[in-house]
């Protein structure tokens, strides 16, 4: 996890500032589905251009970028909203695909080290 230590403490930090962000903004605690995937893929894609990864390497980092600020932002979220603890683990999936999309998009357009097999 070092080499993307900084950017999954950027996400998870980006996520806890929506989280109480929204206890005071109706706007982005209606808008925090789309934050909360937005993300991690802005950051998972700025991980994957920054670094120039194999595609392997950017995978784990988009998908570790995107659960670890979901599952702790939404540990947080879920009992100061009094929302449904079942979308903690719907929450972590989703967030953890954008993350890894993000990474993936950065590899394609910029970082792209190994070339894809066809």
């Amino acid at each position: 996890m070092p080499r993307q230590r900084r950017y999954v403490i950027i996400a998870l930090v980006l996520q806890l500032a929506m989280v109480l962000l929204g206890q005071v903004s109706k706007l982005v605690l209606a808008l925090s589905g789309w934050f909360g995937m937005g993300i991690p893929l802005v950051v998972g894609w700025l991980y994957a251009v920054r670094r120039g990864l194999s595609l392997k390497d950017a995978s784990v980092g988009g998908l570790l970028i995107g659960a670890v600020g979901a599952a702790i932002g939404l540990g947080l979220a879920i009992p100061l909203t009094g929302g449904d603890w079942s979308l903690l683990p719907l929450g972590t999936v989703a967030s953890s695909f954008t993350g890894w999309l993000g990474a993936f998009l950065g590899w394609t357009i910029k970082g792209r080290k190994e070339p894809l097999k066809e």
